[in-house]
């Protein structure tokens, strides 16, 4: 009887043969011949220096034999880029008290639920303590938020949303179950790069031009944006896969915010700023999903705010603004405690501009619509950016950052003038009493006679800036005069003091406009249309209320002041349509009350008959429900609100795709040659 085990060798070596021939590699089988199964390249391909391949039956694909470990490695290098950001986030959000005792790793310092420079710095100070307890660390890895429940909606979701626009961004399979189906949308216009020199001009006038009252990136930040995208791009071999989504995001966005409205030969708008707009919207769901840090999320919103401000056809800025002060909130931009002041200058500076930013819009917003606040001046302890802790900043950038900071005094003051004097309430409290007018006028006027007075020299400021324009600081100023004097809920009939300082405010804030129309510097577009036919109202309406502003006013000026305010806004309306209802009813108001006045100067009384008054009221883009009945004053509502939704009857108009915003550049300035495209 035969040994079993020498029974058993030929089976065996069937089975050996079996498996090689199985695991072979796909040139050794093809060109049959013996593979080693020498990993991860067998002999014969390494010999031949080409790939060792294996067939997958199940992706039907050749594969390499070390697919598996390639992954592995891809997984490791994840992690550890992953606990890197983490490690960054937590480093530049509160940085250490005392050193690290010795012994305790990264690891342990990162994992804490509660950054300890939050209690250990403050805790000498009970009152900071009790001020730190809501800058919570939610995760490992995300910035200190102000103590609050997040929404369970994506957030990047709820920001497309806010943009009207019907390019697919896709969407992760985390995000996609329970979200809104978007049907396939119809070819849009993207855009590539602009060329090299023309990207420095746009980024040149992005700074000068495009709400530079409202920072949201440095210069040095674009600028080292468009040295990593162009350094790519002019590589040996082009790869844009190593460029990062934020990186594209805010090329394209500078782009699209410089190159809007900008004119050309033809009159129309070039389609590049909307192209680049919707180049950027491809990195938005990605950034906003997978973001490393939380004010580059608020970012990512302000400088969608930004757009759409000069464009309020693409989206919401209504609700952008929304959504930028609640993240200010729960990343607690609004409130400053020792810890926070605690961190590099350099960061404290971007979270000081980015709440500025945010704040700005905001007021902006509120005070054109007579909407509430996003948040209370109350409940804000924030000190304004240094402009003299950042490096390398030319004098000019350091006296742009000032008057910057100066601006933001302005808005303040607005703010106050708004809760004062046109906040509603259903009636005052103990808790909520009414402020003291008399007291408080005489308070707030001084204060904006200072502001205007202590605005910085503006020859000191960038010759091709806004800022060097006297026109456009008159105009921000008038602003604020109009809002404090003109009828309003508490105060519906003005003195006579308030109504010629009404009338005068209003009469040069029309010069003032006129003169940025022709000099090409208006940018927020419906914003100037809205103040200048605010300010044309008002100044009729001060000459049918007030006599002795009729009597100091010579009429050949009321005439001129009249004709300027209805030539400013045909000229606003041929780039903004919808304004055209504010100038036909602005033109209908000033005919008639031209007309008496005219008649009055040579003599002749007679006030308006009832028909023509009643003629009157057809033209007006409002409700006259409350208006008085047939007498001269009735052209204008009787009760506060209604006469508070009149002046802002501008603002209301729906989305239009022709809101461009008029400016002294030409296309050909920013392209060496007609020809030159975005590619």
């Amino acid at each position: 009887m035969g040994d079993p085990m020498h029974s058993r060798s030929p089976n065996r070596a069937l089975s050996t043969r079996l498996s090689r021939s199985t695991n072979a590699c796909v040139r050794c089988r093809r060109r049959k011949q013996r593979c080693d199964l020498r990993y991860p390249k067998c002999s014969s391909c390494e010999t031949a220096q080409v790939p060792c391949l294996a067939y997958d039956s199940e992706k039907q694909a050749e594969i390499p034999r070390n697919y598996v470990s390639i992954l592995e490695a891809e997984v490791r290098q994840l992690k550890s880029e992953l606990e890197g950001l983490r490690r960054q986030s937590v480093s530049t959000t509160i940085p250490s008290a005392s050193p690290m005792p010795a012994g305790q790793d990264d690891h342990q310092s990162v994992s804490s639920p509660i950054a300890a420079p939050t209690v250990q710095s403050t805790a000498s100070d009970p009152q900071e303590v009790v001020k730190s307890m809501g800058l919570v660390m939610l995760d490992s890895g995300s910035q200190p938020k102000f103590m609050g429940t997040s929404s369970g909606v994506t957030f990047a979701k709820m920001v497309i949303a806010c943009v009207k626009t019907d390019i697919s961004i896709p969407m992760s399979p985390s995000t996609s179950r329970g979200s809104v189906r978007m049907a396939a949308p119809p070819p849009i216009i993207t855009s590539s790069l602009p060329p090299r020199h023309a990207a420095q001009h746009i980024s040149d006038v992005y700074f000068r031009y495009r709400t530079p009252h409202v920072p949201i990136l440095t210069r040095s930040r674009v600028n080292e944006v468009l040295e990593r995208v162009y350094g790519a791009f002019e590589s040996h071999r082009p790869d844009f896969s190593r460029v990062a989504e934020g990186d594209m995001f805010i090329a394209y966005m500078v782009f699209a915010v410089g190159l809007c409205s900008l004119p050309v030969a033809g009159g129309s708008r070039p389609p590049q700023s909307e192209g680049c707009f919707n180049s950027a919207l491809r990195c938005i769901d990605k950034l906003l999903s997978y973001s490393s840090s939380d004010l580059e999320t608020l970012t990512v919103v302000l400088l969608l705010a930004q757009y759409i401000a000069l464009n309020p056809s693409k989206g919401s800025l209504w609700q952008l603004t929304g959504i930028g002060i609640r993240l200010c909130i729960d990343l607690g931009l609004h409130w400053e405690t020792e810890a926070i002041l605690a961190l590099p200058q350099s960061v404290l500076n971007e979270r000081r501009r980015l709440f500025w930013a945010a704040y700005r819009f905001d007021r902006l917003l509120a005070i054109t619509l007579g909407r509430p606040f996003g948040i209370a001046d109350q409940s804000i302890s924030v000190g304004c950016p240094d402009p003299y802790s950042a490096q390398h900043l030319s004098p000019t950038e350091v006296h742009g950052q000032r008057m910057a900071n100066h601006i933001i005094g302005l808005y303040k003051l607005e703010s106050e003038i708004k809760h004062v004097l046109y906040h509603q309430l259903q009636g005052a409290t103990l808790a909520y009493p009414r402020a003291n007018y008399a007291l408080w006028f005489r308070d707030i006027q001084p204060r904006l006679c200072a502001w205007k007075d202590e605005i910085p020299d503006i020859s000191k400021a960038d010759s091709e800036s806004i800022y060097s324009h006297q026109s456009w600081w008159d105009a921000m100023w008038l602003n604020a005069i109009l809002l404090l004097h003109r009828p309003n809920p508490l105060v519906p009939h003005p003195t006579t003091e308030s109504l010629q300082t009404c009338f005068d405010a209003a009469c040069q804030l029309i010069k003032a406009i006129k003169t940025l129309q022709r000099d090409g510097r208006i940018c927020v577009i419906w914003q100037t249309v809205h103040s200048l036919f605010l300010a044309g109202l008002i100044m009729i309406y001060c000459i049918w209320e007030s006599a002795d502003v009729r009597d100091k006013g010579r009429v050949l000026d009321i005439v001129t002041t009249a004709q300027d305010c209805a030539s400013t806004l045909t000229a606003l309306a041929e780039r903004f349509p919808d304004a055209c209802g504010c100038r036909d009813a602005f033109e209908s108001l000033s005919a008639a009350t031209l007309k008496w006045l005219v008649s009055r100067d040579q003599g002749n009384t007679t006030q308006p008959t009832p028909s023509e008054i009643s003629a009157l009221k057809q033209h007006m883009p409002f409700s006259t429900t409350a208006w008085r009945a047939e007498e001269p004053t009735s052209i204008f509502p009787e009760e506060p609100f209604e006469f508070a939704e009149y002046l802002i009857a501008a603002s209301q108009w729906p989305g239009s795709s022709s809101n461009d915003v008029g400016n002294s550049f030409n296309l050909q300035d920013v392209f060496d040659s007609p020809s030159a495209d975005f590619g």
